[in-house]
């Protein structure tokens, strides 16, 4: 069985006592960054040192792929990315695929995600959304942006830390007049939510009040 870890995005607390439990169980772990979670591990005091850790590109590398589909069969194995949910907007995707392919059993825990507690948050309704991850940096950027202010739903993405003044510029000169909401910083210190029009959201960067620092979701309502 692979089992999908969700763990902390900025608070330790976030942390699931299911989390917790095969954290202490599993010899084998399927890591987007070894060192990561190690240090997760140190500072949860769970004993490492006589568990094996594999890199996330080593088991989706095709001239690797043989060996450790074995592994995946034979034993039991817990994936943890960076931060947050494996598959939710990181390389961990690739794993489910893996899995349906070679029939191997899976299950994915709920737990810490950015998005989620940005789309409760949001004042308006969500009862319906979509989510595109991270827009196009470049090529296809304005194609997507064309795309999110005709959809009749709100739309939520991912954006850097490095564009998001450059997204809400961009929506006031598409002539959008809908509504946004902002998630900053989910579950760490200087968390921040805000639900109003682009014009205010480029106010309260203008005199600080929503520092562009950290990760963002965003909200798009017509």
């Amino acid at each position: 069985m692979l089992y999908f870890i969700p763990t902390p995005i900025g608070n330790k607390d976030d942390i699931t006592v299911r989390a917790m439990k095969l954290f202490q169980s599993l010899e084998f772990f399927v890591c987007e960054d070894t060192r990561t979670t190690m240090k997760l591990m140190k500072m949860y005091d769970i004993p490492y040192k006589d568990k094996t850790f594999f890199s996330l590109t080593s088991f989706t590398s095709n001239n690797q792929l043989a060996r450790y589909v074995d592994i995946l069969k034979a034993s039991d194995i817990g994936l943890v990315s960076e931060a947050g949910t494996p598959g939710l907007s990181d390389p961990g995707k690739s794993m489910i695929q893996l899995c349906n392919e070679y029939a191997i059993p899976y299950t994915v825990l709920p737990g810490a995600n950015a998005l989620v507690p940005a789309v409760v948050a949001a004042g308006f309704d969500t009862s319906e959304f979509i989510y595109l991850w991270f827009l196009p940096t470049k090529k296809g950027r304005q194609t997507k942006i064309k795309e999110i202010l005709a959809s009749k739903i709100p739309v939520f993405v991912y954006e850097s830390v490095h564009r998001m003044e450059k997204l809400l510029k961009e929506l006031s000169q598409a002539g959008f007049t809908g509504n946004i909401s902002i998630a900053r910083e989910v579950s760490k210190m200087f968390e921040q939510h805000f639900t109003g029009t682009v014009k205010e959201a480029l106010e309260m960067i203008t005199t600080k009040k929503l520092p562009i620092k950290g990760e963002f979701v965003v909200g798009i309502k017509n």
